[in-house]
């Protein structure tokens, strides 16, 4: 039963940290968006698909679901 415990502990910690990915990515997004620089804007729009790729991972890892990796990462 403790085992169980600390599988639910840990996936709890994963979901935790996939929602901070998740308000990181909205954040980047928003300054992407504000960004006057086109180099900036852009640097911030990775900086958000980096942070939505490390959501997906946590929740994966969270879930027990295996996440297909994407053109980008394969390369």
């Amino acid at each position: 039963m403790q085992k169980n415990q600390g599988i639910d502990e840990g996936a709890e910690r994963l979901v935790a940290l996939a929602r901070l990915e998740e308000l990181a990515e909205k954040k980047a997004k928003i300054h992407s968006r504000l960004l006057m620089d086109a180099a900036l804007a852009k640097d911030m729009e990775a900086l958000s698909f980096r942070h939505q790729k490390r959501k997906e991972k946590l929740m994966a890892l969270a879930t027990g679901k295996q996440v297909k990796p994407s053109k980008e990462e394969e390369e």
